[in-house]
């Protein structure tokens, strides 16, 4: 291992040292009496030089050999940090412009630069995402430093390292587990398709300088090996060692080529280095050409030893099969739609301006996940409304927005008579590997409106909408996803526009059994709590309970007793021998009792408890498991007896089963 020598502490060291050598050789440190304040000077002058030259020295001891910085990790728009500097810096050293200049930040101007590096390197697509082919690229020309790796002095080149050893060779040859039928898609980059463990002996590290590979079509038909494939490369632990055409395998030569290796080749001894094959994609390959099968074969490998010795020999491993494909076949991408935050998509009251817009008010939130082995640009997306009360979306709203993991990406105006909102021109990147947050907000008219107290809006996005032509989303080679592909959905609502309403949270459930005497005559008492909050009015909320067999209520107002309770006995509703009540009590300002239930100001909370008993009558067909479960609440404006009803995400006001007997 190399030790690296701080060049500043190393410089101070020389120069105290030659200080104290003239502090304690008084010949060195007195001059003559006769010398003048010239001569001194001329004598400190020469000692300044001395220094120079050992700080020259320290210079080429502390010079990084090879690479000074190696790229790890992925960078796109918005990376940060010392490598996003390097990488600045490299491109501008390359000749490509970055105005702003090595800034650290990764913003436009480097993804610019990089996409015109990428297309004169032949990197496909030329897009300016810094990923795993064009970090292999830069860190194969030697990183942002740009030096040559020295040479030793019998010439076997390993990075500045002396091959160490004596004669060397390689005990075992062994193909790479983990290979098998792998797909390489048109226009895909170095997709591995076979590797090569090669374990060297404990006598000499050794250096690879070139392999021989020979391919094979499994059918009789001559087709050219470069209607398949764009390049052939490989790969030793990782790292780049040799490219080329894939033109250069042809019928002429059998489809065998010798790749000459470069780069940082070497295998210490008593240790094993795995060489891969990556083939990338031809830029078009024809439909006709899809999913033919070529082998694989390592024909030759050639190394030296640290003795020079050079030496080539057939590992006889066999062959790999593999095959090539369309882009989106080889890469499975998937687009996976999935419902997101339940406290936007469950159904709601929308609080509404009387007079205003009430503005981005959240309507539907949904997740999409990309898979497979290829990003997916997503350009446009349609999402579906439903309303009822009014005749259609631009009668409650004037404008939806997109927003994607917090930032607003779209905004598009309500279309008139229409329920379908298309969010345009997004431009989107969604990486691979990596699940995104949407939310669809709207813009509500006033009531003073067309707008009305009481109508709904629900939105929705799935396959009808994913199968559509105005949802494009494509893979890195441009082409479109296939339904089959675009898999999912997402609802959020519905929700309920008011000006003046209730919002209602759960409290607690619970529930006792009475046991009088054995005889089928068990009392069961099942108590549901929860807290209303009146809004933007004075309202009036039913305290009067009544039992219903409706599991789901539909009707749009409830008369007399506002109050609906499900009791529920092994999947049955029924209402016989019941008596319920409804308590309350104030949290939150000064409500009071009213004719027909409790007036609420504005702002005003208050705790409501229902209580439902259930009391067998003797008979043994009473037995049997019991719950409570709350389904609707009644409210209104002005005191009647008849009520809106509330029956909004009402799933967890219920009690857990008990048997009666």
């Amino acid at each position: 291992m190399k030790t690296l020598v701080n060049k500043k502490s190393l410089t101070g060291f020389v120069f105290g040292a030659f200080m104290l050598g003239l502090v304690f050789n008084p010949l060195a440190a007195q001059p003559a009496q006769a010398q003048t304040v010239s001569e001194l000077q001329a004598q400190i002058q020469q000692l300044l030089a001395q220094i120079a030259n050992m700080q020259a020295q320290i210079t080429g001891i502390n010079q990084p050999q090879g690479v000074s910085t190696t790229f790890t990790r992925d960078l796109t728009i918005g990376s940060r940090g010392v490598d996003v500097t390097s990488l600045q810096q490299f491109l501008i050293n390359k000749g490509h412009s970055i105005p702003a200049g090595a800034t650290g930040y990764f913003g436009p101007q480097t993804k610019i630069a990089l996409a015109a590096y990428q297309a004169t390197k032949g990197i496909n697509p030329a897009v300016g995402y810094f990923g795993l082919i064009t970090r292999s690229n830069i860190n194969g020309l030697g990183g942002t430093s740009g030096t040559t790796p020295p040479t030793n002095n019998n010439g076997n080149n390993d990075n500045g390292n002396f091959l160490q050893g004596s004669a060397g060779s390689i005990s075992e040859y062994r193909l790479t587990s983990g290979f098998n039928n792998e797909e390489v898609g048109e226009n895909s980059e170095d997709v591995e398709v076979t590797g090569l463990d090669i374990k060297v002996d404990n006598s000499s590290d050794i250096r690879l300088t070139s392999v021989q590979l020979a391919f094979a079509k499994d059918t009789a038909t001559n087709d050219r090996f470069s209607k398949y494939a764009d390049e052939v490369s490989l790969w030793l632990n990782d790292k780049e060692v040799g490219r080329i055409d894939a033109s250069s395998f042809t019928d002429n030569n059998n489809w065998t080529k010798t790749i000459s290796l470069k780069g940082d080749n070497v295998i210490k001894r008593g240790t094993t280095g795995t060489l891969v094959v990556a083939i990338s994609g031809a830029r078009n390959i024809d439909s006709t050409l899809e999913g033919q099968s070529w082998t694989v074969d390592f024909m030759q490998i050639r190394f030296t030893d640290a003795q020079k010795a050079s030496i080539s020999e057939n590992p006889n491993t066999g062959t790999r099969t593999f095959s090539f494909e369309s882009f989106a076949t080889a890469s499975n991408v998937k687009l996976k739609i999935s419902q997101g935050d339940g406290s936007i998509n469950d159904s709601r009251v929308l609080n509404v301006h009387a007079s205003n817009k009430t503005r981005n008010v959240d309507i539907l939130s949904f997740n999409m996940k990309v898979e497979g082995n290829s990003d997916v640009e997503l350009d446009s997306m349609p999402i579906e409304f439903t309303v009822t009360g009014a005749g259609h979306l631009d009668e409650m709203a004037s404008a939806a927005h997109l927003y994607m993991d917090g930032t607003r990406v779209g905004t598009e105006n309500i279309p008139t008579d229409e329920e379908t909102v298309v969010f345009n021109d997004l431009d989107l990147t969604l990486h691979s590997g990596k699940t995104y947050e949407f939310v669809v907000k709207i813009d509500l008219l006033p009531v003073s409106g067309a707008l009305d107290e009481g109508d709904t809006i629900s939105a929705t996005i799935g396959e009808t909408e994913t199968d559509s032509a105005s949802f494009d989303a494509e893979d890195e080679s441009g082409e479109d996803l296939s339904d089959a592909n675009k898999t999912g959905n997402a609802t959020g609502g519905p929700h309920t526009a008011y000006d003046s309403g209730i919002i209602v949270s759960f409290v607690s459930a619970s529930q006792t059994n009475t046991n009088n005497d054995g005889a089928d005559n068990d009392t069961g008492t099942f108590t549901v709590k929860y807290k209303i909050e009146a809004f933007d009015g004075t309202i009036y909320v039913s305290n009067s309970a009544a039992a219903t067999t409706t599991d789901d209520i539909t009707d749009s107002t409830v008369e007399n007793n506002g109050v609906l309770y499900l009791i529920d006995k092994a999947g049955t509703a029924t209402t016989d021998d019941l008596s319920a009540f409804v308590s309350w009590k104030k949290v939150k300002g000064n409500s009071t009792s009213a004719s027909n239930g409790i007036r609420m100001n504005d702002g005003d909370i208050v705790e409501f408890t229902l209580s439902v008993a259930r009391t067998n009558d003797g008979d043994v067909n009473d037995d049997g498991i019991y719950r409570m479960l709350l389904k609707a609440i009644g409210w209104n404006t002005d005191n009647s007896t008849t009520f809106n009803v509330y029956d909004f995400d009402l799933g967890d006001y219920k009690t857990d089963p008990i048997y009666l007997n």
